[in-house]
């Protein structure tokens, strides 16, 4: 058994893995089995997102997409298809592009993701649905683009001439053609202004026409300009890395945004801004605050953590342990989750319940919609799901398909260590996570 002190703290690191992979906001070739789960399987919640499978020597951590619709009496489809895909915010590139295919296939995706800056422009005008939500995602590929232009002064002490010189560094290729085009598939128009005086820096001007692609309009075919945004901040030009890329790297796995793309017209964010996030934290424990800060990569804790996990990415050995401590503490994730065990309980009704509040009513004025969507997509950590679920099971939807991916895998018989020791270690973090259900 281990001592109290080195328990206390195994269990709080095992709390800190589960809300950073499953709940936290972010601030950013793969098995694959398709489950037909029968209706009476999944009528009550929960069902489960997460689950450990073992074959032989392998064990793999799974996570489910879980498809749901409504029918009339003779079995026919009578509403839209809801895809649940459960997150982890660290996995396996195919578990992403997996995901990435599905969710690309849906009519509308809400997704998770933390910001919400304050803008001058009326945030929606008295355009209709889908010219709303096509302004909302033009800002959004502005506001990229316009963090890459600030990245490349930094690097090069210039701003480049022509916006499709941004480099690499700048603009990832996974976002570039996107991010460079309004909704509307206009180019977005770029203009470098020279410093107005000697010694004076130069600035820039970045521009969408809107829906028409000519200059002036109202509602949707109004020009949408950048300087109609808040600044960009330091911290979205430096790019930190946060405790969530830092764990990604020491596991040997990627992190969800560095290879998903959530720029697409059809992806709408649905989750707190960051200032409500920050007046939520206020209101609790300093420890629920740098946790965050942690996340973000704006903390002393994010520097201290972060070269801890960078030093284990370094040896094999260590990452492949690491991997195999994650799994298991992930496998048991949502039941953890679900009973709010030590002291989570406040800082989970902020990471969970109140976000879910804002999803649940997105999806509602969706459905509420005379026409809705043929398929809605919902990506969020899995720690969220159980809560959506339960809400479609409300509604009288039902689950037609599963889908469980393998979001990470580990032999255990090439850890280095004996089978034995591995085992035995096993058995502990399952005593542990006993104990943060006590």
């Amino acid at each position: 058994m281990l001592p109290g002190p080195m328990r206390k703290t195994m269990i709080q690191i095992h709390a800190y893995l589960l809300v950073t992979a499953l709940c936290c906001p972010i601030l950013g070739a793969t098995q694959e089995e398709v489950a037909h789960e029968p209706t009476a399987e999944v009528k009550s919640s929960p069902a489960p997102f997460i689950r450990l499978v073992e074959d032989g020597s392998w064990v793999r951590l799974q996570v489910a997409a879980r498809s749901f619709s409504q029918h009339d009496s003779d079995g026919k489809r009578t509403g839209p298809r809801i895809d649940l895909c459960a997150a982890m915010h660290v996995g396996e590139t195919g578990f992403y592009s997996g995901m990435q295919e599905q969710l690309d296939a849906c009519d509308v995706v809400l997704f998770e993701g933390v910001g919400g800056h304050v803008i001058a422009v009326d945030e929606d005008g008295t355009a209709g649905e889908a010219d709303r939500a096509a302004i909302r995602v033009t800002r959004r590929r502005m506001r990229q683009t316009a963090i890459a232009l600030a990245r490349f002064r930094k690097n090069h002490e210039h701003y480049p001439e022509d916006i499709t010189k941004l480099d690499k560094a700048a603009l990832p290729k996974r976002i570039r053609q996107l991010a460079l085009m309004d909704s509307w598939n206009h180019a977005l128009l770029y203009e470098l202004h020279p410093p107005a005086e000697e010694g004076g820096e130069a600035t820039f001007s970045l521009l969408s026409l809107g829906k028409d692609g000519e200059p002036g309009g109202e509602d949707a075919d109004r020009d949408l300009s950048f300087k109609d945004q808040a600044p960009i901040q330091e911290q979205e030009i430096e790019n930190n890395r946060g405790i969530q890329q830092d764990m990604a790297a020491a596991l040997g796995l990627v992190f969800q945004l560095d290879v998903m793309n959530h720029l697409g017209p059809q992806w709408r964010n649905s989750d707190a801004t960051a200032a409500e996030l920050v007046g939520w934290l206020e209101g609790g424990e300093a420890d629920q605050t740098a946790l965050m800060s942690a996340l973000d990569g704006s903390s002393l804790v994010a520097d201290l953590i972060g070269n801890m996990l960078r030093l284990l990415s370094y040896s094999e050995a260590a990452q492949s342990m690491l991997r195999m401590v994650t799994i298991e503490v992930l496998a048991r994730a949502e039941q953890v989750m679900q009973s709010k065990a030590t002291g989570l309980g406040d800082l989970m009704e902020i990471l969970l319940d109140r976000r879910n509040e804002i999803v649940l009513k997105d999806l509602h004025g969706i459905l509420s919609q005379e026409t809705p969507p043929a398929r809605i997509g919902i990506i969020y950590g899995a720690a969220h799901q159980a809560a959506f679920q339960e809400s479609l099971l409300k509604r009288d939807f039902r689950a037609v398909e599963t889908i469980w991916r393998t979001a990470a895998q580990v032999n255990l018989d090439e850890l280095g260590l004996p089978r034995t020791q591995v085992d035995w270690t096993r058995r502990a973090l399952a005593r542990s996570l006993d104990q943060m259900l006590k």
